[in-house]
C-alpha cells in the first residue's frame, strides 16, 4: 500500500504548499524533534495491516494540510489586503476600483460622503383617464420617440371598444419589449376608476440620452387625436437631473449614481442622506471569510479523520479530546471572529460575525497579532505529523529507562519505526 501511497504522492509533492517543504537546517530540527519524541516512546508491537496503514495516513495528511492552512492565517499579506466600510449602506456603497493593501492608506484614513440628491431620468406622466372608457377610435396609429438625434418610429393597432385601461397596459408592454431606453408602467386607481401612464428613462442625467419627446404622425382617418395627444404622454413631471454629492467636504456632481473618487473608490449612491455616511478601508472581509472557511473545512477534515479510525482504533480518541480541550481552552477568542464548535467537534462559522470581526480589527488580533490559538494548534499538529502511529492502536512492550542517558536510549526512529516510511518524500 505505501509503494501506491507513494507513487500517487509525485503529483502531490510538485504542488504542496511552500510550508510543506523544508530547508536543510529546518529538516535537521525535524531530525531532533524526532530523537527527543523518542527518549519517552515506549517499545510497542503493532499489526500493521492495511486499515491502521490508512487510518495513520489518513489522519498525518489531514494534519499537514492543517497545518498549511493554519500557517497561511499567519501570513502577514493575508489580512493585509484591503476592503471598505460604509457605516450606512443604504446611502452609500462602497467598493475599491482595484486591489489594494491596508498599507496604502495612512493611519485612520475616512472619507465623509453626503449625498444632495440621486442622478434621475426624465419622468412624464400621462392624463388620468377614466379606466373603462375608450379613448381612441379603432384602427392603426404612429408615432415617434426621440432621443436628441435618435429617433424610433412605431406603429401600434387599437381594436374596436378598447378600454383606456387596456390600451395602456399593452402600450406600456410594448414599449418595455422595444429596449430604447424608456420603462413604462400604467397608474391604477382602482377606487376611482381611473388610470394613467408613466414613462422614465432608464439614462440618468442632464448629459446624454436622458431626454426624450414623443410625437403623434399618423392617426386613422376621422380620429380626433393621435395616440400620444389622447394619452397625453408628452408631459414632463420631472426632468431628468444630475446627482449631487461631496466627498470630505469637496462636492461633485455626475449625470451617474455610481461613481469614482481619486481612483481609489467606487461609490454608489442610493439614496440622499441626512448626516455624512463614513467609508473607510478595512480588512477585506471577503478574504477574511474565506481564509476562516478554508481553516474550518481543514479543522473539520482532521476531527473527521479521527473519528472515522476510532471505531478501528481506540487511540484515536487521544487525537479528538486533545483538538476539543484545544479549541475550548480559546473559546473566547475563536468565538469573536465567528468561530464556534458544535457538540460533534467540528467548528461552524458565522459569516455575520467574521464580517464584524474584519471590520473591528478582530481577525487581525485573534489570528496575526495574538495568534496564541495557531500557535498552540500547530505545536499539536507538529506532533501528530511526526508520530501518527500514536493514534493507532498497538500492544505496549516496555518503557524506557528515565534514568538512562537520551543518546542510549532513543534512535531517531523509534517513534516512527512504522510512520517513518511515511516520511519519505515529505515530511
Amino acid at each position: 500500500m505505501l509503494n501506491v501511497y507513494n507513487y500517487y504522492l509525485q503529483d502531490y509533492v510538485s504542488r504542496s504548499p511552500h510550508y510543506s517543504t523544508h530547508k536543510k537546517r529546518e529538516l535537521r530540527d525535524i531530525y531532533k524533534n524526532i530523537v527527543k519524541m523518542s527518549a519517552s516512546e515506549p517499545l510497542y508491537k503493532i499489526d500493521l495491516s492495511e486499515k491502521k496503514q490508512a487510518c495513520a495516513l489518513s489522519i498525518k495528511e489531514s494534519a499537514l494540510s492543517l497545518k498549511d492552512v493554519s500557517r497561511s492565517l499567519q501570513d502577514a499579506s493575508l489580512l493585509h489586503t484591503a476592503g471598505v466600510h460604509s457605516s450606512s449602506p443604504v446611502h452609500v456603497q462602497a467598493a475599491l476600483l482595484h486591489r489594494m493593501e491596508l498599507s496604502e492608506f495612512t493611519d485612520n484614513t475616512s472619507y465623509s460622503v453626503e449625498v444632495s440628491n440621486l442622478a434621475t431620468g426624465q419622468h412624464n406622466v400621462g392624463d388620468l383617464l377614466p379606466s373603462e372608457t375608450p379613448p381612441l377610435s379603432e384602427g392603426s396609429y404612429r408615432f415617434t420617440v426621440s432621443f436628441g438625434q435618435e429617433q424610433y418610429s412605431f406603429r401600434f393597432q387599437v381594436n374596436v371598444d378598447s378600454s383606456a385601461f387596456d390600451l395602456q397596459s399593452k402600450l406600456a408592454d410594448f414599449i418595455n419589449k422595444t429596449n430604447i431606453g424608456l420603462k413604462a408602467q400604467v397608474a391604477l386607481h382602482k377606487e376611482l376608476g381611473i388610470s394613467r401612464l408613466e414613462l422614465t428613462a432608464n439614462q440618468t442625467g442632464e448629459f446624454g440620452k436622458s431626454a426624450f419627446t414623443l410625437q403623434d404622425t399618423e392617426k386613422p382617418e376621422g380620429a380626433e387625436k393621435g395616440l400620444v395627444e389622447a394619452f397625453g404622454l408628452n408631459r414632463i413631471s420631472s426632468p431628468a437631473q444630475n446627482a449631487h454629492y461631496s466627498v470630505n467636504g469637496t462636492s461633485f456632481e455626475s449625470p451617474e449614481n455610481v461613481v469614482t473618487y481619486n481612483d481609489t473608490l467606487l461609490l454608489t449612491l442610493r439614496s440622499a442622506t441626512d448626516e455624512p455616511v463614513s467609508v473607510r478601508p478595512v480588512p477585506d472581509r471577503t478574504v477574511v471569510y474565506d481564509a476562516l472557511e478554508e481553516f474550518t473545512l481543514s479543522y473539520n477534515r482532521l476531527v473527521q479523520a479521527g473519528k472515522e479510525t476510532v471505531e478501528e482504533n481506540k487511540s484515536s480518541a487521544f487525537l479528538l479530546r486533545g483538538l476539543s480541550h484545544l479549541v475550548a481552552s480559546h473559546y473566547s477568542s475563536l468565538s469573536s471572529i465567528g468561530i464556534t464548535a458544535n457538540e460533534e467537534g467540528y467548528l461552524t462559522l458565522n459569516p455575520e460575525a467574521v464580517e464584524q470581526a474584519a471590520v473591528s480589527g478582530d481577525a487581525e488580533f485573534v489570528l496575526r497579532t495574538d495568534a496564541s490559538f495557531l500557535k498552540s494548534l500547530d505545536s499539536r499538529l507538529e506532533s501528530v505529523i511526526l508520530n501518527p502511529m500514536r493514534y493507532v492502536d498497538k500492544k505496549l512492550v516496555a518503557y524506557p529507562d528515565p534514568r538512562a542517558p537520551i543518546s542510549e536510549r532513543t534512535s531517531p526512529y523509534t517513534t516512527s519505526i512504522y510512520s517513518g516510511m511515511l516520511f519519505n518524500n515529505y515530511c
